[in-house]
Order: C-alpha cells, then sequence, then structure tokens
C-alpha cells in the first residue's frame, strides 16, 4: 500500500486536563502515516486522483482546535474520524501526536494510534 506522509504538523490548540491549561495555546505536532493507493495520481498527474495534503493538514487542525479536547489521545480520535469520514479511499492511518515543552525534563510527550478503517467504525457506534 502506498503511503502518504505528514510530518510535524503545528496545529496551536487549546488542550490539556489543568486548569491554566484550558486557558492557554498550547503547540501540538502531529505525524500522520495515510495508506491510500496513489497509482492513478502517480500515472495521471492530477490532484482530483489523490488526496489533497493541504485538505488533510486542516481537517487535522480543524478537528482539534473545534472540540479542544483533554487528551492528546482523544485529540488523535478526533483526526482519525474526520479524515475516515472524508475521504474513503482511506484504508489506514497511523497518527502520532506530541505535545512539547510540557514536561520540563522531556522534549515532548505523545501517543501513537494506529488504526484500520473497520476499526473506526467499531469504535463510533
Amino acid at each position: 500500500m502506498d503511503i502518504i506522509l505528514i510530518e510535524g504538523l503545528k496545529v496551536e490548540t487549546v488542550i490539556g486536563c489543568f486548569a491554566w491549561e484550558r486557558e492557554i495555546y498550547q503547540p501540538l505536532l502531529l505525524d500522520l502515516e495515510i495508506s491510500h493507493d496513489l497509482s492513478k495520481a502517480a500515472q495521471s498527474d492530477e490532484l482530483d486522483d489523490t488526496v489533497n495534503y493541504a485538505e488533510i493538514c486542516e481537517m487535522s487542525a480543524v478537528a482539534i482546535q473545534t472540540k479542544k479536547p483533554q487528551l492528546i489521545e482523544h485529540a488523535a480520535q478526533l483526526v482519525l474520524e474526520a479524515l475516515f469520514n472524508a475521504f474513503g479511499g482511506i484504508d489506514k492511518i497511523i497518527i502520532t501526536i506530541r505535545k512539547p515543552a510540557i514536561i520540563p525534563q522531556a522534549q515532548s510527550v505523545g501517543i501513537r494510534l494506529e488504526r484500520q478503517r473497520n476499526d473506526l467504525r467499531a469504535i463510533t457506534r
């Protein structure tokens, strides 16, 4: 399967469980690996034959910024749902979200979720 890669997408949002975190914007860094058949676009050289990367980035940011989740785990779930619902040809997504500089001793903390399209249907029912 072919992979679309988006690395280091910076999303400024309200995120966190503590009261002080709910009053500020913090950066999240997203990495996405999206399994999608790219053979048609590779042949045609047409944007309509692939998934628009700018749309992926915008949808990912809006999904998080709109809901202002407490946990990065939930932020990841919001992105997964948005992308699977918007783009029918996506089979699998691996999303990594890092929250930089929140723990003084660590460069960042983060999570990685891997979901197939069928996994999402089972979770959202």
